[in-house]
């Protein structure tokens, strides 16, 4: 039995002394793994090799990976060699190598490979991170809730929500308006009722309880960063300790959540046409546990309500960047809507090529998971070489270096919506667009997320003339964040339309 490690600091300290002891004695034969096999490789710093996080917000190396890419790309590899900490890596280049890793030759690398303690912390076992079966039959019993008919069903919903959203909007305009903070309200309320069937009301109570929990998650203190550090860099080690990464509080929270839920719907006969209800239907007719469920709803909620939030502050801030752009935008938005009673409904969104267009470029400079990890689940020659990756071998893609790379997209910084026109995506490799992943093991719950973006860019644009306040600085990144973050905070102004 592993030693469970409780939320002391002191102790999280002792760990951490104790990995830089360990780091320091497989120094010299941990940064010779790539140049034994051949594969060029970016020269490694002691203690952190070639990450320079050591407070990392997440569980994955974020935008850090670009710097690997564009190293790599400027030598003219397709592929290279990293170490996080001690760990090897490999950084995947060349677009066709992508294809193999996340497509073609999938059945190698299934696995993500994020830590996970399904017995210790079984609130961290969600389907972004199990592997193996576990993720395969899980993936198939929830790929039923985003069907175009469970689409058309939230549609509504969605709506109201964002009208509340434009409501608020109108009571500060001519004021500088937190973006992220205002579309995170949104999306916490989206996620509210379509996997729970409650109304949050986050703009009437910005500190309602599933507001809060919003916020929790994405706060890191020293010990959350320290435990991260060691699940991203030391996955063996944290697995000997039991380390705990999952959110008491938040836990807890969401644990109630199911918990009540559940018992009104099986007390008053009511059944809703939600995330809940599938995952109900799953403990009803397997040995699905409450925990289970509970891993779920959390990561249905993390993905529904922080990507999407994050994907619409950067896409508003872009378009109040290029007034020209948002015009355009806005008169389709005028004209589709002319032809359907003035009425948002789930045809007359599907219309709006040009909206798509705007999201997918905002997407494509600002991919919510800089980072796509896979972990080799058994040995593997990368093709048209004599390079073994071993089982257990970690890869490393770069969604954010391939989707600002110069020669994919020219003048990548360029906010350009017509890049994504028809004609314009034909002629570009397939596999150097994936803000949502690619291949089977992508992101389930993509167009549930670009609804509800969709939705909420189109109501505030319809109604909004927006503008970049003076308060906003240069756009920098969080470089330690997990999901794509801007450092400081995005200020716009909003004058009615």
């Amino acid at each position: 039995m592993g030693l469970v490690i409780q939320d002391s600091l002191l102790e999280v300290i002792l760990v951490a002394a104790g990995l830089v002891i360990l780091t320091a004695h497989h120094f010299h034969n941990a940064y010779k793994y790539w140049a034994r096999k051949g594969v060029p490789t970016i020269k490694p710093k002691f203690p952190l090799g070639n990450t320079n996080t050591l407070l990392p917000q997440g569980f994955s190396v974020g935008p850090v990976s670009k710097t690997f890419y564009d190293e790599l790309k400027r030598e003219g590899h397709k592929f290279g060699g990293v170490y996080l900490v001690t760990t090897p890596n490999l950084v995947v280049v060349d677009p066709d190598y992508v294809r193999d890793i996340l497509s073609k030759d999938f059945q190698y690398f299934a696995d993500r490979g994020f830590y996970h303690n399904k017995k210790t912390d079984p609130l961290i076992a969600n389907l972004f991170v199990i592997d193996s079966d576990d993720w395969k039959n899980l993936r198939v019993k929830l790929t039923s809730t985003f069907t175009s008919g469970k689409m058309k069903t939230m549609f509504h919903s969605v709506v109201e929500c964002a009208n509340y959203m434009k409501e608020a909007m109108v009571k500060s305009i001519g004021q500088d308006i937190d973006m992220k903070e205002t579309v995170g309200r949104y999306t916490t309320d989206v996620i509210g009722t379509c996997a729970f069937g409650i109304e949050c009301n986050s703009f009437k109570h910005p500190d309602a309880e599933f507001r809060a929990m919003g916020r929790e998650l994405f706060t890191f203190n020293f010990r959350r960063a320290i435990k991260s550090f060691i699940a991203i860099n030391f996955p063996k080690l944290a697995m000997q300790l039991s380390l705990r990464i999952s959110v008491e509080k938040v836990g807890n929270f969401f644990r109630k959540v199911v918990t009540d839920t559940v018992k009104l719907r099986q007390e008053e006969n009511i059944h809703r046409n939600d995330f809940l209800q599938l995952l109900i239907n799953l403990q009803e007719s397997t040995n699905f546990t409450h925990d289970e469920m509970t891993a779920q709803v959390i990561s249905f909620f993390i993905a529904g309500f922080e990507t999407s939030a994050t994907t619409m502050n950067f896409g508003l801030y872009e378009l109040a960047r290029n007034p020209d752009i948002q015009k355009k935008l806005r008169e389709e938005i005028c004209q589709v809507l002319d032809k359907h009673d003035n009425k948002l409904t789930y045809e007359s969104l599907s219309e709006m090529k040009y909206l798509a267009q705007v999201l997918d470029e905002t997407l494509r400079m600002y991919p919510p998971l800089p980072t796509l990890n896979r972990r080799c689940t058994k040995d593997y020659t990368l093709r048209d070489t004599n390079v073994v990756l071993e089982k257990g071998t970690r890869v490393l893609i770069s969604a954010l270096g391939l989707q600002m790379d110069p020669e994919f997209y020219p003048n990548p910084k360029k906010f350009d919506p017509d890049r994504f026109s028809e004609e314009s995506k034909k002629m570009r490799h397939p596999f150097v667009y994936l803000p949502f992943g690619d291949g089977p093991r992508n992101c389930i719950g993509l167009r549930f997320g670009q609804m509800q973006s969709k939705i909420g860019i189109a109501t505030i644009i319809k109604n909004f003339r927006l503008s970049v306040s003076a308060s906003s600085k240069p756009l920098e990144f969080m470089p330690s964040s997990f999901l794509l973050q801007p450092k400081q905070t995005i200020y716009l102004k909003a004058e009615k339309v």
